[in-house]
């Protein structure tokens, strides 16, 4: 099967570009690399150098025809989309757009990366349900929830094909130590430096961490099933990111202090996804449980 995914370099993407070979799947790699890096993809791997945001980008899908386009590239960073929100829209709309054009062009499938912030903030700790009320705290969640809208009129409009995947807190091996979103590889990073861990308010906020290999999971059971639906990908369980430096310094055997620094704009109080959809009607649910995770991540960046 010709595949191609976007934002392939990235630390997701370039997991799933593994999975994907290892199937024996013909994959094509489209990444600007402003973010992503090469040297995580195996050699020999044919990546196109290419914004998604550009007009380019559909004519190169429709050119290549693939079955499937899984679309990783995007802006992530809560903390960019609030200062540079027209940047992210570009990315993370713009970009959506000329991937849902080249989609409708090459009768490809499109498998679309998303995130637990479309729903901004729990209410009563309840976990989100796909059902649940679209309420971004910021630009990063809205620009993904406006995708997630033209995706489905796409779907309405052009009869393109499509999966929707809302992501909780990714972490594992090979993501970069920076943003919110990395919170794990940051703390691991400050360990292996042996520097206080730096938390963002007052480190109750609590996340729903899932495993980067179950989130390629997810995507691979996308190609088949789950058509017109949106799936959360989480494990249901809030982490405190006290809780989760307490996790990381028992791995470490030491305290290496904490940072206490000011609450960033647009972070959500408590995240935490309920994944029974993705159970019954794509077949996923979790495999690797944060201390097991945590565990292989230590093992990987302190060798």
């Amino acid at each position: 099967m010709r595949v191609i995914v976007t934002g392939g370099a990235g630390f997701i993407g370039s997991r799933l570009v593994r999975a994907l070979l290892e199937r024996g799947d013909e994959v094509i790699v489209l990444d600007d690399l402003s973010t992503g890096d090469p040297r995580r993809l195996p050699s020999g791997v044919d990546i196109r150098l290419l914004r998604a945001e550009e007009a380019d980008t559909a004519d190169f899908i429709a050119a290549i025809r693939p079955q499937i386009v899984f679309h990783l590239a995007a802006q992530v960073g809560m903390g960019s989309s609030v200062k540079n929100p027209a940047d992210d829209g570009r990315s993370n709309i713009i970009g959506t757009l000329r991937v849902l054009e080249g989609c409708r062009e090459a009768g490809s499938k499109l498998v679309f990366s998303s995130t637990s912030g479309v729903y901004g903030e729990a209410v009563g700790n309840r976990p989100f349900r796909e059902s649940s009320l679209k309420r971004p705290s910021a630009p990063y969640g809205l620009s993904k929830w406006v995708a997630e809208q033209y995706i489905d009129y796409g779907g309405k409009w052009w009869g393109v094909a499509y999966t929707i995947l809302r992501y909780a807190n990714v972490y594992g091996p090979g993501q970069a130590a920076r943003g919110e979103g990395g919170v794990v590889a940051c703390f691991m990073d400050r360990i292996g430096s042996g520097l206080p861990l730096i938390i963002h308010g007052d480190g109750e906020q609590s996340r729903d961490f899932v495993h980067v290999d179950d989130v390629v999971r997810a995507n691979l059971a996308a190609i088949a099933k789950g058509n017109g639906e949106a799936f959360n990908i989480g494990t249901g369980i809030a982490t405190s990111i006290n809780l989760l430096a307490d996790r990381c310094e028992r791995l470490a055997a030491a305290s290496f202090g904490r940072i206490y620094e000011p609450e960033r704009s647009g972070d959500a109080r408590c995240s935490r996804l309920s994944s029974g959809k993705a159970a019954t009607v794509l077949g996923w649910k979790p495999a690797i449980s944060l201390d097991d995770g945590l565990s292989q991540l230590f093992k990987v960046t302190n060798r």
